[in-house]
């Protein structure tokens, strides 16, 4: 029985939005509203669907804290998502989901983290499931309920993805990566220069930025693994020779 192990920010998220409702009292006075029960109503039968679909009840909710590592590589982290309203209720939903299911949060790492620590720790017997692409980057089992797509990445896919997105950054998360240099372009460009480390520098130097430009945008895409965090310590990501994909 595979032990799911679920991003709840996402789902968080998700449930909150879609249970506002909007109210118009005459031509000037407008109201926004929601029901905490119904978006947890939307928790309990997501989990419930999940638990059917891979014939298991063993599952976990998985939390982020305000704050993680990824703030002190890089102050601007995220930085667009704090002008965009969150939505109602989203605090006290994530309370009492998380006082009616099973949950982890772990301080000064990230839901995706998270999951990652914990389902590279045992890819046999686990299932990440979020919509968030970023997921591509670990050797797991990732189910992406937006897309109902249950994949297995092999460690070569996942550090093949993780060097695409070094190069291509991520726009939600505030890291740029390189310029006009999409998913389609950054697969083009490692053909060409290697897909290895010295091949990101080398695309990087072509476009006028540096070794260190990269490292942090390489830093900033990886998800972490079991093997980068020890004792509640995170060993930062750092080019080796399992990072070549020749």
């Amino acid at each position: 029985m595979k032990t799911l192990y679920i991003d709840g920010d996402m789902l968080a998220y998700r449930s909150a939005f879609s249970n506002e409702v909007e109210t118009k009292w005459n031509d000037n006075v407008w109201t926004l509203h929601t029901d905490v029960n119904a978006s947890l109503a939307y928790f309990d039968d997501f989990i419930t669907s999940l638990c059917i679909k891979f014939e298991t009840n063993v599952y976990q909710l998985v939390f982020s804290p305000k704050r993680n590592f990824r703030y002190d590589l890089f102050p601007d982290y995220k930085a667009d998502r704090g002008n965009k309203r969150k939505p109602l209720a989203l605090y006290e939903i994530i309370k009492q989901v998380r006082d009616r299911h099973p949950s982890l949060l772990e301080e000064g790492i990230e839901a995706d983290d998270l999951i990652g620590i914990r389902c590279t720790a045992d890819p046999e017997n686990t299932i990440a499931v979020s919509g968030d692409k970023d997921f591509a980057t670990l050797p797991i089992t990732w189910y992406n309920f937006l897309r109902d797509e249950l994949r297995t990445l092999t460690e070569e896919e996942a550090n093949r993805n993780h060097l695409t997105q070094t190069l291509t950054g991520d726009a939600v998360d505030g890291y740029a990566g390189l310029k006009g240099v999409g998913p389609k372009t950054a697969v083009k460009l490692l053909d060409k220069h290697g897909w290895d480390w010295d091949g990101v520098v080398k695309i990087y130097e072509s476009k006028d930025q540096t070794e260190d430009d990269a490292l942090l945008n390489a830093r900033l895409a990886y998800i972490l693994r079991n093997k980068d965090y020890t004792n509640q310590k995170v060993t930062l990501w750092t080019p080796t020779k399992q990072n070549n994909q020749k």
